[in-house]
């Protein structure tokens, strides 16, 4: 029993010194594929933000799960090229929590290279719709479900041990959006999902 306590205790021991904690922060597309997430790049405003907590295992292999309040979101655009008076945008703010797995190649502390996947649960807390020119309204009346989850698959950077650089694409396995009932606007997608890219900045301490 005393040797099983010692194992136990050294492997504890020997986590903890490669664990690390840290803040994470970033931007978020509502976009509903990669191919249109890719030409609205430069409009994205939505973004993410929480704590994170990397267990390395040398410059191979690392787990890194997060607390993250992340805004997603959709845009339905009217129907009529004429008229963007019926465009819709949605805004959903999850608590989510992620979990990446990595696998890197490094240089000792100087830099590392990893790709990852990363799959995901979250629960929607906010929730606005904006149409047209209107002001954003709260209401839970297009949300399917509030419960979400899904994966995303990615690339990071980190440096020095202390900073992560990070972009990937997520995709929501769920019906997250109800279509829409109003015949002036098109449906976000043909599942209902909230797919995107995703560019994140930690600092690990």
């Amino acid at each position: 029993m005393k040797k099983l306590i010692i194992i136990l205790a050294s492997l504890l021991v020997a986590v903890s010194a490669h664990a690390q904690f840290g803040v994470v922060a970033g931007i978020t597309s509502s976009s509903s594929n990669l191919k249109t997430a890719v030409s609205e790049v430069k409009n994205i405003s939505q973004y993410h933000a929480g704590i994170t907590y990397k267990i390395g295992f040398g410059n191979i292999f690392a787990v890194q799960p997060s607390i993250i309040y992340n805004m997603k979101g959709a845009k339905l655009s009217a129907l009529s090229a004429a008229t963007t008076a019926d465009d819709f945008e949605y805004k959903t703010g999850y608590v989510e929590v992620p979990v990446q797995f990595q696998l890197g190649l490094g240089v000792g502390n100087i830099f590392r290279v990893y790709g990852f996947a990363e799959p995901f649960i979250g629960y929607a807390v906010t929730n606005t719709i904006t149409s047209g020119t209107q002001t954003a309204q709260q209401t839970w009346d297009n949300i399917k479900n509030k419960a979400e989850y899904g994966v995303s698959f990615g690339a990071g950077l980190e440096l020095i041990k202390h900073v992560q650089v990070s972009l990937k694409y997520f995709w929501n396995l769920g019906e997250v959006y109800k279509a829409d009932p109003s015949a002036a606007v098109a449906k976000i997608s043909d599942s209902g999902n909230c797919n995107g890219i995703a560019a994140s900045v930690a600092i690990l301490f």
